[in-house]
């Protein structure tokens, strides 16, 4: 009986074991660095910042469709229900006259400082790479200055004035006092439309660039450690590489928050003229014509044009370092989905837990691998 109790204390004994001090500071050893403690004044920005990303990472697909819907039927309704007019039912309302009829301009702003400094940091100021990313505003811009005048001509050739004069036009017509008919593709519609699916895929290079600091961290402390830690998406730059990315990401991150606020309320007076556009002015065939042909434009340069790199014009986000995607395997590099708003996850792995949109842990369930880089990750690493 005493042999028992002796065994059985023993083994209670063995169970509450705690090890010593020195023993339990060894295990810290390798472990990889805690971020620092944010300021209340970034941790309210970053909250702002998460609530926009709401309003602009809606897949655009999804954001079409509610357009078209929303231009078809709401034109419909508004030629067939007496709306009551309002504030923005008049044409010299304060938005309609310094945002819609400037909405070109305001867009490109805010949209070219930001992708300029964005592909800065990815793109690690590589001066050819950033160019060809503001070629995608240059394009943009190349479509908006054609179909604006091409509404132009349609209205001022095939219209017509309700009483014949002997100059014929539309300036003409409506001085005497006289009313200028014609098909009048609405030019609001149309770049209201465009304007805000150009800031919500533009938008796209902000998916996961809070990680990129967690990034910096790790792959600084595995070139500084004996131990090898998980692979980042910074492991193959030179130092003068890393510390560049590090030195622009800490330099323009604070403006980049700024200018996507800027973008999301941009985008928001859009979508709130557009709908005043829909029930307020013109009719439903130029209205509804004139949306098509946005979204048109929008699908043939970031569907088809870019994705393809048919003009070796890039998508947003793509450049020296893939910190959109770091589980994304180096070999499917090339490989882009059609919308990078959900961040790729194997089959047989638990999903990353989040906080405000940003894993707790980014490199928690990227693979390890004692031996190293295989061949093709070298060889691919050469080629990008």
């Amino acid at each position: 009986m005493g042999k028992k109790a002796t065994r059985f204390t023993s083994a209670a004994n063995q169970l509450n074991f705690r090890p010593a001090v020195e023993a339990r500071r060894g295990e810290t050893k390798g472990n990889k660095p805690l971020p620092e403690p944010l300021p209340i004044g970034q941790v309210l920005l970053l909250m702002v910042v998460h609530l926009c990303r709401k309003v602009l990472f809606v897949d655009p697909s999804i954001k079409v469709g509610i357009y078209i819907i929303a231009v078809f039927v709401g034109s419909i309704l508004g030629d067939v229900i007496p709306f009551p007019g309002t504030y923005f039912s008049r044409k010299d309302n304060l938005f309609n006259v310094y945002f819609v009829k400037l909405s070109w301009g305001w867009t490109m702003s805010l949209v070219g400082a930001f992708v300029y400094l964005t592909s800065s940091v990815y793109c690690i100021g590589e001066a050819v790479k950033i160019r060809k990313h503001m070629l995608r505003l240059l394009v943009a811009t190349s479509f908006w200055f054609f179909w604006t005048k091409s509404f132009i001509y349609v209205e001022e050739t095939y219209g017509y004035c309700s009483k014949a004069i002997t100059r014929a036009g539309s300036r003409q017509c409506l001085a005497k006092g006289f009313t200028w008919h014609s098909f009048s593709l609405s030019g609001h519609a149309f770049i209201l439309i465009y304007c805000s699916l150009i800031i919500m895929e533009e938008a796209k290079a902000l998916v996961g660039w809070e990680a990129i600091i967690d990034h910096l961290r790790n792959e600084e402390h595995n070139r500084s450690s004996v131990e090898s830690g998980p692979i980042t998406p910074l492991d193959s730059l030179s130092s003068e590489q890393l510390l560049l990315v590090r030195e622009k990401f800490e330099k323009f991150t604070p403006y980049i928050r700024v200018i996507f606020i800027g973008m999301t309320a941009l985008a928001l007076v859009w979508d709130v003229m557009l709908v005043a556009t829909i029930i307020y002015f013109h009719s439903t065939p130029e209205k509804f014509v004139a949306s098509v042909i946005a979204v048109a434009i929008w699908f043939f340069t970031y569907r088809f044009v870019y994705q393809r790199k048919l003009l070796g014009i890039p998508l947003p986000g793509e450049g020296n370092i893939r910190y959109m995607n770091p589980n994304q395997p180096l070999a499917s590099l090339q490989l882009r989905r059609s919308s990078l708003l959900h961040s790729y996850t194997p089959k047989n792995e638990s999903k990353v837990p989040t906080f405000m949109g940003m894993p707790l842990n980014p490199m928690r369930n990227v693979a390890v691998s004692e031996s190293g880089p295989t061949a093709e990750d070298r060889f691919l690493r050469r080629e990008l």
